[in-house]
């Protein structure tokens, strides 16, 4: 997938357990990024998202942002793609749900 945007990265930080068990995340943190990605819209709603690899591991929750439309992502699933005969060419490839504004659900979603 050839990148047609730049696009950089919101992460919560690593899970952590809280006093009862709960997996639990900090806020959003400040963009990095951008980096050259690729965004394609899927029938069932869902994006796929490809992402230079210096974006480092995203986790579910995480946010891709395109600065210069503002569009947003909320990671559902994120794995880190190698290329054994070019390590350049290593990415993250990524699939997302857009968020809303004004969604009523912490991920941004309605």
């Amino acid at each position: 997938m050839l990148a047609d945007r730049q696009l950089g990265v919101r992460t919560r930080g690593t899970p952590v357990l809280d006093g009862h068990g709960a997996e639990v995340t900090g806020p959003l943190g400040p963009l990095r990024g951008p980096w050259p990605g690729r965004a394609v819209p899927q029938p069932d709603g869902t994006w796929h998202l490809a992402l230079d690899a210096q974006a480092g591991t995203l986790l579910v929750g995480d946010v891709v942002v395109e600065p210069s439309t503002g569009a947003e992502w909320t990671v559902l699933v994120a794995d880190r793609l190698a290329n054994t005969d070019d390590p350049a060419l290593a990415y993250v490839r990524i699939k997302g749900r857009a968020r809303v504004s004004g969604g009523t659900r912490p991920e941004g979603h309605p």
